[in-house]
This record gives structure tokens, sequence and C-alpha cells, in this order.
């Protein structure tokens, strides 16, 4: 007797890509959607909720370029994956990213936040209280690079 129950449909190649690159991480166990959510915040000064990421991961809501790269970003997905699954800007926009992110200069600066991103994640706190201090630290650089460019800015106008 063939089944009455309805068939879900497939998600589209792109929420897949995201989804298999989070669960399936060989030897490593799966990073939870609130674990990606907190994530966010090592690559944006504006992360999304894990409610949101959920969303999009069940292919409820179509995801903005934007919102697409910083998930390849947590889950590490390659711009040629990304590409694959049918997101050519995306898979630009990350390529870009990822160049950025391996200046010399760059690559120091994610260094040294990764660095204590993981001190913070070594203390015995809670993990509500880790992610506090997460937060606060990327309050204080994003507060660091606003001075920058308001500096900079000053500058330019100063220009003859």
């Amino acid at each position: 007797m063939p089944s009455t129950a309805p068939q879900e449909a497939p998600l589209p190649e792109d929420v897949a890509l995201i989804q298999r690159r989070r669960t399936d991480r060989g030897l490593e166990s799966p990073l939870s959607i609130s674990r990606c959510a907190e994530m966010l915040r090592t690559y944006t000064s504006q992360p999304f909720s894990d409610r949101t990421w959920s969303s999009y991961e069940q292919g409820k809501r179509p995801i903005p370029d934007r919102e697409y790269v910083l998930m390849a970003l947590v889950v590490g997905a390659t711009p040629e994956e990304v590409a694959a699954a049918g997101r050519d800007r995306a898979s630009e926009l990350l390529r870009g990213e990822l160049d950025r992110r391996s200046s010399p200069a760059g690559a120091r600066a994610a260094e040294r936040i990764e660095a204590a991103i993981a001190q913070i994640e070594g203390l015995p706190f809670s993990e509500e209280t880790k992610a506090e201090m997460i937060e606060v630290l990327m309050q204080q650089v994003d507060a660091l690079l606003d001075l920058h460019t308001k500096q900079i800015d000053i500058m330019r106008q100063e220009r003859p």
C-alpha cells in the first residue's frame, strides 16, 4: 500500500551545501546552529540569530548573498563549492573575503582575534558568560575599527 504522507521537497543545492558542511565534519562533531550563530561574530559586527540561521538552512527563506558568504565562512565552504551550488555572486564575494583575510595584515589581525576568543573559550565560566565576553571583545574591535575609519575620513577632508 503506497504511503499517503506528503514527501518533503529536497533542499536547494546552496542550502544543502551549508547544511552538509555544518553536519558532515569527519572526526569533528557537527556544529550546532547556535554555535554557528555565535561564530558569525568572528566574521561580522552584524551577525544574525540562530533562529535566522535555522530558517535559512531549512530552506524557509532565500539566503541573501551577504548572509550566505557569512554562513560559508563559518562552515568552511570553499568558493568552488559555493559556485557549484549555483551561487556565483556569493562565490565571488567569498573569494574576495578570503583573499582579504589572507593578506599579511588581515591574517595577523584574524589570528590575534581568534587567539583572544580561544583564551576566552578556555576559561572555566559558563557558555553564556563566555559568549558575553566574546561579544564585548568584538565590540571593542569594532569600536577601534570605527575610530580608525573616522580618522581616515577626517584626513581625507584635509587633503588639498
